[in-house]
C-alpha cells in the first residue's frame, strides 16, 4: 500500500512540475523583447541596409506570442513568407508558397518591434 501512495504521489509531483515549465515556456511577457531576448536582438543586428521596409514584428499564433519578420513596404512588391519563432526563439510555423496567403488569418500582428528601411538607417 505504501508503494501505490508512493507512486501515486510522485507521480503527481512530475506532472506537476511538467505543468509549471510547460507553462513558463509557454509566458512571455517583455516590456522590451527586442532587448530581453538575446535571439532577437541578434536579428535585429543583421537586418541593415533594408532598400525595402523590412519589421520584425510580435504577434499571436495558436494564443502564444510570436516574433517574426514580414515586409512591411507598401512600395515594394514581394511574397512575404514569415517564420514565427517562440520567445526562446525555436521555430513555430514556416509558411511556404503554398500556404503564405493564410498568414492573415493566422496570425495577429500586435506590435512593431523594430523597422529597418533607408531612411532610419541613414
Amino acid at each position: 500500500m505504501k508503494k501505490i501512495i508512493l507512486f501515486f504521489a510522485l507521480t503527481i509531483l512530475i506532472l506537476n512540475g511538467c505543468y509549471y515549465d510547460k507553462m513558463a515556456k509557454t509566458e512571455c511577457i517583455s516590456d522590451n523583447p527586442i532587448e530581453d531576448f538575446a535571439w532577437l536582438k541578434a536579428m535585429k543586428n543583421t537586418m541593415t541596409d533594408c532598400s525595402c521596409e523590412i519589421s520584425i514584428i510580435q504577434g499571436t499564433y495558436n494564443n502564444q506570442t510570436v516574433f517574426f519578420t514580414s515586409l512591411t513596404d507598401m512600395l515594394c512588391d514581394g511574397i512575404d513568407m514569415p517564420t514565427l519563432y517562440d520567445c526562446e526563439g525555436k521555430v513555430v510555423r514556416v509558411f511556404t508558397i503554398a500556404d503564405y496567403r493564410t498568414v492573415d488569418d493566422l496570425v495577429t500582428k500586435d506590435k512593431v518591434l523594430y523597422r529597418c528601411n533607408d531612411i532610419t538607417n541613414n
